[in-house]
């Protein structure tokens, strides 16, 4: 039960960040909403409702499981727990930022200067989203999806790995390794259904496009995790989104 509480904070976060994040859902399937028999409204509430349940879930699992890998959210257990053990340092939240700001711009790069070069139909793709808009998701991304893909799914992999192999090698950077990976692996997949809709078919180059954009910043996000805690990567993955949605956009 001691995970509870940071479990519901980190639940509570993520209800914010979905709410920042409505605008932009608005903005880019609000069309595609409209044309369904289900009130946008009730959608969107069902929408933060079940991210809200599944936050807390996946935050709560991860917890545990991390308290056996040595992952976590140290900071801000010590806050919910008022221990004052842990606090936020100026040199890591400043290399968050930067790693953050880093990720965006290679890959607004690698978009502008490799990929659409090879696949001319992104020129016509281009959001039109505006940029406050696309800022407002940076809640939604450094905070729900670093729950979902760091707390929970990298801590996962790293858990399962030393069960494994523990009891012959003891935890080992490999596993964490495996953990980042396998995490920002999986985060591009999850995309896939949404670029067969866009584009009819996944070629390689689609394929190299959706897995490479789209994990970048998830390795920089679960090196954070690993070496700082989940806040760094929470600051990594918001910056990098207001670049990406917001001053790209």
């Amino acid at each position: 039960m001691k995970h509870v509480k940071l479990a519901i904070f980190l639940a509570i976060l993520c209800v914010i960040g979905l709410l920042c994040g409505v605008p932009y859902m608005i903005a880019t399937i609000g069309d595609t909403l409209a044309g369904t028999k289900v009130p946008v409204a009730t959608v969107i509430i069902a929408s933060v409702v079940q991210g809200a349940i599944l936050a807390f879930v996946l935050g709560w699992l991860g917890l545990m499981m991390g308290e056996a890998v040595g992952l976590g959210a140290p900071i801000l257990r010590s806050w919910i727990l008022k221990t004052g053990e842990v606090g936020f340092q100026k040199r890591d939240v400043w290399q968050a930022i930067i790693l953050g700001g880093i990720g965006a711009l290679v890959v607004i790069g690698l978009e502008l200067f490799v990929f659409r070069p090879l696949i001319p139909e992104l020129v016509s793709m281009d959001s039109k989203v505006s940029p406050l808009v696309g800022m407002l998701t940076f809640l939604q991304g450094g905070v729900y999806e670093e729950v979902q893909l760091r707390l929970f799914l990298m801590t996962l992999i790293v858990w399962v790995l030393s069960r494994v192999f523990r009891k012959q090698q003891g935890l080992k950077p490999w596993m964490y390794w495996t953990g980042i990976l396998g995490a920002a692996l999986l985060f591009g997949i999850a995309h896939f259904p949404a670029v067969q809709q866009l584009f009819g078919e996944i070629t390689p180059i689609l394929f190299a496009r959706t897995i490479i954009l789209n994990g970048l910043i998830g390795l920089l996000c679960g090196y954070l995790y690993w070496k700082k805690g989940l806040e760094y990567a929470m600051i990594a993955h918001a910056v990098g989104d207001i670049i990406l949605h917001g001053l790209y956009a």
